[in-house]
């Protein structure tokens, strides 16, 4: 290699490097305006949320905000898209390797990971329940993008084991309401239940025990 091919290359190589440390910073600085996103829509709601409390908490310029996400409601929309959206590809990607096994275990299965991902993911149901407390765009695009699928995926698989008889009797969207009610309220008000019982309900313990006592809440014995 001669010695202009020599500098082509390592001007190559260079400019190579620059981009991938761009890359990597711009991710970092995505996902820190996404953490810090999170926290504030979760516990002030989406007109209550700040963008340049969120730049602040997340050490980044507020223009950052701008450059990554458009404006805040796009921010609000990459939050609900990395909580839910990747809760219900879960439930999905499970389902379809549940393929063959029987209906009452694969719901069985799908509502367990749906309340130790509701342990681990707190945010997730503050963040929901702020949105549909009254109607908005957010709402409507909550609904059209991820609810409405994932309850009929849910109410279809409820109404084939009630006709097995091993759930409850009842109208398989309120029944599914129910049993989110009682699998998560549990973990939206953990500083009390931590007083009350001197336990944490996200401890693994806990969970287990939980998720035991929620199942039964539902499913019938054969």
């Amino acid at each position: 290699m001669d010695d202009g091919n020599k500098v082509f290359a390592a001007g190559t190589r260079t400019r190579g490097l620059r981009q991938r440390r761009e890359q990597q910073r711009a991710t970092e600085t995505r996902e820190k305006i996404m953490e810090a996103a999170e926290h504030e829509f979760a516990n002030l709601g989406y007109e209550g949320a700040s963008t340049r409390e969120i730049a602040r908490q997340a050490g980044v310029q507020h223009t950052m905000i701008s450059y990554h996400f458009a404006s805040k409601d796009g921010l609000w929309q990459a939050v609900v898209d990395k909580l839910s959206g990747t809760f219900i590809a879960l439930q999905r990607t499970r389902l379809e390797g549940l393929r063959g096994v029987d209906p009452k275990t694969q719901l069985r299965l799908l509502f367990e990971e749906f309340i130790r991902y509701s342990a681990a993911n707190l945010n997730l149901h503050k963040i929901m329940t702020m949105a549909a407390a009254s109607s908005s765009p957010r709402l409507d695009a909550i609904v059209s993008d991820y609810l409405a699928s994932y309850f009929e995926m849910i109410a279809n698989l409820i109404q084939v084991v009630q006709g097995k008889g091993g759930f409850v009797k009842g109208d398989p969207n309120h029944l599914h309401y129910l049993f989110i009610g009682a699998a998560t309220r549990i973990f939206m008000q953990s500083a009390e239940v931590a007083r009350i019982t001197g336990r944490s309900p996200v401890e693994p313990d806990f969970v287990d025990q939980h998720v035991k006592l929620c199942l039964s809440l539902f499913f019938l014995d054969d």
